[in-house]
């Protein structure tokens, strides 16, 4: 049986395989250039059951991929703040949810980003307990942001089995391609439409036609990542682009 949690801000969306380039370059006067220039991300805390959290109210994103997905370097990236988030020592070993905020004492507007543990390594068992219930119960979640690499070219098991707990509790879910400077534009084209038509069959209620492409060591698509988090979160001018 599928639970379906309400959760404010949820967009709707058509069945169809969108890409965005990752060349798109925000301007200065931008919104979410503005806006991720202007505030300050820190770290909150790490949780292990859901009593760690359950004081967090702002509207939230998380980032879930594969351990070695690259998703430590994006987050970082996306908040302009190296060396925030840190890497696993033991990528799999760990079941903590990292919470992390963007914040400004002069600027309104405010969100959380969740670092979830990277999969993979672990049984369904040993890793989902916990995750499961933050996924199945956690009104303030806007969007998961499941990341996949680019040049791996294809979904694992692993995300599969990701994909049918983000459909079975209705969780809007984006996919973003991680590592795209080491492919070109005409195999990330076919690589997104793969992985798109994959993951819609999955999860087609959950899973979003649109796929971001991103790297974090040339910076190339971040800007338009930075873009859907505040249009998620309610925090984009009508019309942005």
């Amino acid at each position: 049986m599928r639970m379906r949690i309400a959760r404010s801000g949820a967009a709707c969306w058509s069945r169809r395989a969108i890409h965005v380039s990752p060349k798109h370059t925000l301007q200065p006067d931008s919104p979410a250039f503005r806006y991720f220039n202007q505030r300050d991300a820190k770290f909150l805390l790490s949780a292990v059951k859901p009593e760690h959290y359950s004081h967090l109210t702002l509207p939230e994103v998380t980032f879930a991929g594969r351990s070695n997905v690259g998703k430590s370097s994006l987050i970082n990236a996306v908040l302009r703040s190296a060396g925030l988030v840190k890497t696993s020592k033991k990528p799999g070993h760990t079941s903590a949810l990292n919470f992390f905020s963007l914040t400004s004492r002069a600027q309104p507007g405010a969100i959380t980003v969740v670092d979830m543990p990277g999969y993979g390594f672990r049984s369904h068992h040993e890793w989902g307990a916990f995750i499961m219930k933050y996924l199945s119960t956690r009104r303030e979640l806007r969007r998961v942001f499941m990341l996949v690499e680019a040049k791996v070219g294809e979904l694992k098991p692993t995300d599969e089995d990701f994909l049918e707990l983000v459909e079975g509790y209705n969780v809007p879910t984006q996919i973003v391609l991680t590592k795209t400077d080491k492919l070109k534009r005409t195999d990330l084209d076919k690589t997104s439409s793969a992985i798109i038509q994959a993951a819609s069959k999955l999860a087609p209620s959950a899973i979003l036609p649109e796929a971001l492409w991103c790297s974090s060591r040339s910076k190339a698509g971040v800007d338009m990542l930075q873009v859907e988090i505040l249009r998620v979160c309610n925090l984009l001018p009508a019309g942005t682009k």
